[in-house]
């Protein structure tokens, strides 16, 4: 699976059914090359006055319960802040 690809889909907290947002940017391991976490922005925190930096929640891969043809399933008690 292409990065692309997986910034494309729905980030889903498996025991609420909660939409967490997008996918924005990975985190890599720089000697091995392979993703360590995904950064998640919730969808619908845009950038204000007061708050220019949207929220975000990290990921990790091995955290990831099912990538599907339209979302990627994560446990809420593995959501890394």
């Amino acid at each position: 699976m292409k990065f692309s690809d997986a910034q494309q889909k729905e980030v889903i907290e498996a025991s609420s059914g909660k939409l967490l947002g997008y996918i924005v940017d990975a985190e890599i391991d720089k000697d091995t090359g392979f993703i360590l976490s995904f950064i998640v922005e919730a969808q619908g925190t845009y950038p204000n006055f007061f708050n220019k930096k949207n929220e975000t929640k990290k990921v990790a891969v091995q955290n990831i319960s099912i990538i599907g043809k339209d979302v990627i399933i994560v446990s809420k008690n593995m959501l890394l802040d």
